[in-house]
Formats: C-alpha cells, structure tokens, sequence
C-alpha cells in the first residue's frame, strides 16, 4: 500500500504528471511508488521557521503543507499513525504559536480550522471517507465535534466583524480555503461559485487592513537616475546606435535565458506533481424522513400580517422562520426602517416573547454591488439592516439577550439573481427563532 506523496525535501522521489479527465491505467490499478515517504516530524527542515504573512500562518505550515499530500494519497496503510502524526503537529502548532506571543483565543480558533481542513482532505480520499476515521478524526479528537464545514464559516463571518483585531486568523482562514477547503459549500447546489464570492470579499476584508501588495516582482527593481554627460560632442554617432543594439541585444539574450530557467521550474514542478486521485465511490442518499405534524408557534400570533402579505411565516420542527421582503421594508441603498413596518416589527418581537429560545435576525441583498462611503460592500448594507431591525424588536422583546444580528450580504440566494424578480425576492430579512423539538 503506498503512503503519502514525496514531500518538498525529498528530490529524489518520483512525482506523476496529473492528467485531468483521464482514466488511469487498465485495470485501475494504482502502481505503488518504490519507496514510500513518510510523514517524519523530525526532519531537519523546520517549515514554521518558513516566512509566511502572518506569525500564526507561520506555526501553522507544517500543517498546512500536509493538505495536498492528503488529498493526493489514494491508500495509506496505517491511518491511526497519521492520525497521531497529526495530533502531534497540532500540539507543536499550538506550544510555537503561544511561545511567539499568540492570544490563546486565535490559538483555539487556529486549531478548530486547521482540524477541519485536514479531517476534509482526509474524507476526500478513498481510504479517509470511512466511518472508522470519522470515529478518530481530528475535531472528534480534539473538540468532540464530528463535522466543523458550518461553524468554520460561522466563526469566519464572527472575526470579520472586527478584522483589524483578527487580521492574522482571518488569514489563516484565507489559506485554508485557498487549499481547497468547502465546508457547507461542497454539499449545497452553486456552492462554488457562492465560495468563490466569499473568497474573494475576505481578500477585500485583508487588503482592507495590511494594505495593497506588493505588484512588482522586486520593490527595487528601478536604477537610480544619474546626470548623464552627453556624448555626441567627442563620440560619433554611429558608435553611439552600434552600442544601444548590442545592449539592447544583451537584454534581450538576458531575458531568453531567464524565461528559459523559470520554464525548466515550471515544467520541473509539474512532472513532480502527485497524480489525482479517483473519484470517491458513490454513497446512496438516506431515505427522506417521514412527515412531521408542526404545530403553529408563530404563525398563531401573526395571522394579520400573514393574510396582509407584509411577512411570510414558516414553522418548522426545531425552528421558526419570518422573512420579510427588504423591497418592502427599506428604501433602496438604505438601512432606515420604514415607519409603516416599525409596528410590524414590534408585534412579531411580542410573538417572540411568547415562545422562548434564541433569536437570529439576519440581512440578505442581491449580487448587484454597492460602493459608498457608508456600505462599501453588499455585507455592510445587509449587516447594518438586520441591526437595526432588532433595534426596533428591542423596544418590546423582554430578554435582549436573546437576539442578535447577522450580516450575511449575498451569500445566501433564495433563487439565482438572473432577473429582476428574482433579486427581489433575494433582498431579504429573515428572522429565525431556534426552539428544543418536541
């Protein structure tokens, strides 16, 4: 059975050219290497010593470079001592990041991601999407937990509320989902592409507080300016041409040579490259539980605004759900409520006294831009929309601490944005009551 795939100090390893949408050999057998690499935390070359952006980044390389030698591993043959391996560099992980000045909070938080990408690059192989793995995965091991795809979001979305007091970990989150990690978002239809868009507003959120990067290959790649005598009172101008052609001639040879370096680089860290992997066997959806009879827990107190068409209300086994149109309830561009919904407001928080559990209030806009002073994005808008409904809501619910706002931009579509109703309908409040079921 073959182990893991060479790692970077190994250069005499053999490495397979990845072929994209071609079957393997015949038979679908999986050549094993003729010596297996193994994963030794004890090599010499200490990747946390390794620059990265960030001090926590920094601790967490070793880990990090382990994902894409996961994923590339068709069968391994003892998953209890990688999984000990694994636990060993979390521990390290941990101790480096508290000696070099870490709040044990991002501490934690680090930890929780660095589990959960690994368990999923673990579940993407053949021999990792077993129920005995899951029984020893790392966030069972570590945080009790069987599956972390929601809440590494759920802690992603918490730390961008404050991304000058979370750059690094907001960072480290970037990089594990540039590893290829999907979360909630490889099981939902269109999750790519919403994954994509989340991507991409967490680099706007970096770029934010560290700055724009860096564009240029050298930050001093410019020559100083001298005064230069001139030339053509004592050299002829015919010396003059004949030497711009050589040294034009000698840059242009430089260059050929420097393509031709960072080619042979190229093509090197391509046949060095570990093969893809099949794809994992189909697993046959569970059947759809049976019908369970809800009884009314809001809707009872709601039957005006329901028959109205001012909210849409939907009670379910372990929730509760109103969703109000934003079209209706704030002008465009805008987060002030408007006045003819501050009584509906009010009366759905005096339903929410009567049934206890939380309550989250969450924003949701369309994918159409927005670039002001005020919301320089879609998640600001929807942020600032759902505070100040519960603002409104806190005017009459009895336990404040109940409650709380969520921003979640464009995220979470109810129909795709291609038309103009359907983006209506995706510009949304929606307030979700978490009840014990029955």
């Amino acid at each position: 059975m073959s182990s893991l795939p060479p790692g970077p100090n190994d250069p005499d390893a053999t490495m397979r050219v990845p072929t994209p949408g071609r079957r393997g050999a015949a038979g679908g057998a999986v050549q094993p290497p003729a010596t297996a690499a193994r994963i030794d935390p004890g090599v010499p070359l200490d990747l946390s010593t390794l620059p990265a952006m960030n001090t926590l980044v920094r601790c967490a390389n070793p880990m990090l470079a382990l994902v894409p030698r996961i994923r590339g591993t068709v069968r391994h043959p003892n998953p209890a001592a990688l999984r000990d391996t694994l636990l060993r560099q979390l521990a390290a992980f941990e101790q480096k990041a508290k000696e070099s000045g870490v709040a044990a909070e991002s501490v934690l938080v680090g930890k929780y991601a660095l589990c959960t990408l690994v368990d999923e690059a673990v579940s993407c192989t053949p021999w990792g999407g077993t129920a005995q793995w899951a029984k020893m995965s790392l966030l069972v091991s570590v945080f009790r937990e069987g599956y972390g795809g929601e809440k590494f979001f759920q802690l992603l979305n918490k730390m961008a509320e404050d991304p000058q007091r979370n750059i690094d970990l907001l960072e480290l989150f970037y990089v594990c989902i540039a590893l290829g990690f999907e979360g909630r978002f490889g099981v939902v239809d269109n999750g790519r592409d919403q994954l994509e868009k989340l991507r991409d507003r967490l680099v706007e959120i970096i770029r934010k507080v560290r700055g724009e990067f860096e564009r240029d290959l050298s930050p001093h790649w410019k020559g100083e300016t001298v005064a230069i005598r001139r030339m053509s009172s004592f050299v002829p101008l015919w010396v003059t041409a004949v030497l711009a052609c050589l040294l034009l001639l000698g840059v242009y040879v430089l260059l050929v040579f420097n393509l031709s370096g960072r080619a042979d680089g190229i093509a090197y860290a391509a046949v060095r490259a570990p093969a893809v992997p099949p794809p994992p066997p189909r697993v046959e959806p569970a059947p759809p539980p049976k019908p369970v009879e809800i009884p009314p827990r809001l809707s009872k107190f709601l039957r005006d605004e329901i028959a109205a068409g001012k909210v849409v209300v939907r009670d379910e086994e372990t929730a509760s759900l109103v969703s109000i149109q934003g079209d209706g309830l704030f002008d465009s561009g805008s987060s002030t409520v408007k006045a003819e919904y501050v009584p509906i407001l009010k009366r759905i928080a005096d339903a929410l006294n009567q049934v206890p559990g939380p309550v989250l209030v969450s924003g949701h806009t369309d994918d159409q831009p927005i670039r002001t002073v005020r919301f320089p994005s879609n998640w600001h808008l929807s942020q600032e929309r759902a505070t100040n409904v519960v603002r409104i809501m806190l005017q009459v619910l009895r336990e404040p601490e109940r409650i709380r706002a969520e921003g979640l931009g464009e995220t979470e579509p109810l129909v795709p944005n291609d038309n103009k109703e359907n983006r209506a309908r995706n510009r949304r409040v929606e307030i979700v009551l978490r009840v014990e079921p029955s």
